[in-house]
């Protein structure tokens, strides 16, 4: 029962990641792409349900918007940089949560660090593409602005869900939001 929970909350992030990257497209000429707000929830993914939904969601969300979306060709370099940046977040953040800093500090950080990961793959990924650095470069700001938006956003979710309590409930056991606590009942015995 838990493991197709736990399938049914990926495949759902998946199709939000999907969904997000594709509803908001803003095409670039310098990445032959588009800048999206699917970071945003490939990084707030990575962060509450660690490198499983990351990657999952992450690299299957993106990669099936640029299916749909007439970029079939950066299909499998997405899936692969974008699947890593969600796991990176993934990862990162319980590493950092064990400093006891506050949490969304430490998101930020990991969102930071998986943005410029993406950056770094989509820049190699273009120089492999087009065969010139220099080209691939010029890519570079627009995915800059990209990751950075992503991890304002990510944050600002993760911020706005952890202050509903349902919402955590909703979703179980995760890395990010703190455990509900269970207050014992109170007994209504009277006798001494």
């Amino acid at each position: 029962m838990r493991q197709t929970a736990t399938i049914a909350k990926y495949a759902l992030m998946t199709a939000l990641v999907a969904v997000g990257t594709f509803v908001v497209r803003i095409p670039t000429v310098a990445t032959d792409g588009y800048i999206n707000l699917g970071d945003a929830l490939v990084l707030f993914c990575g962060v509450v349900f660690g490198p499983p939904g990351g990657i999952l969601a992450g690299g299957l969300g993106s990669a099936l918007a640029d299916l749909i979306s007439g970029y079939a060709h950066w299909a499998l370099p997405t899936f692969l940089i974008k699947g890593l940046e969600g796991g990176i977040a993934g990862m990162l953040f319980p590493v950092l949560k064990k400093t006891k800093w506050n949490r969304f500090a430490l998101s930020a950080i990991a969102c930071v660090v998986a943005a410029v990961e993406m950056i770094t793959g989509y820049f190699f990924a273009s120089w492999v593409m087009k065969g010139n650095a220099v080209v691939a470069f010029t890519g570079v700001p627009e995915n800059a602005i990209q990751g950075g938006v992503g991890a304002v956003l990510a944050n600002l979710l993760l911020f706005a869900t952890s202050r509903n309590g349902a919402f955590a409930s909703v979703i179980g056991k995760n890395q990010f939001y703190e455990e509900p606590r269970h207050i014992p009942p109170q007994s209504n015995d009277t006798q001494k």
